[in-house]
Order: structure tokens, then sequence, then C-alpha cells
């Protein structure tokens, strides 16, 4: 077999899936509990005219990547 390649989030094909949830750093400890990581830090981003976007990405146990994310208006 041949071995897989580290997963980014800009790679074509798929990338990673992401979920909107209530709470992104509840979600991210039930992540890191179940064996996933982290692949950057929680970030808030102001989106104009959409409203504020909190989210990080993480990767499963197995190495796929997960994007968490919260918007407010």
């Amino acid at each position: 077999m041949e071995e897989k390649l580290p997963p980014v989030a800009n790679r074509k094909g798929f990338g990673h899936i992401a979920f909107t949830v209530d709470d992104v750093p509840k979600i991210v400890q039930q992540i890191l509990e179940h064996g996933g990581g982290l692949l950057g830090k929680i970030t808030n981003n102001t989106v104009p005219g959409v409203g504020l976007l909190t989210f990080v990405y993480c990767h499963d146990p197995e190495g796929n990547i997960i994007e968490i994310q919260r918007w407010e208006k």
C-alpha cells in the first residue's frame, strides 16, 4: 500500500468536513478526549456583512481534518 499524504486544508479533492456547533471549545475538548488533535488554535474572524466566525481545524484519530465553526451575527 502507498503511504497517505499528510492532510492539509487546501489540497485539491476532499480536504476536510466542517460542522457548525453551538460551543467550539466544548466540541474541541471532546475531539481531544477521543483521540483527535488540533491543527491550529481557535480563531475569531469578523466577516463584514455576515458576522463573527469562530473556528478551528482539528483532526480525528485517523488524521481526517475537521473544521469546527460557529457563526454569530
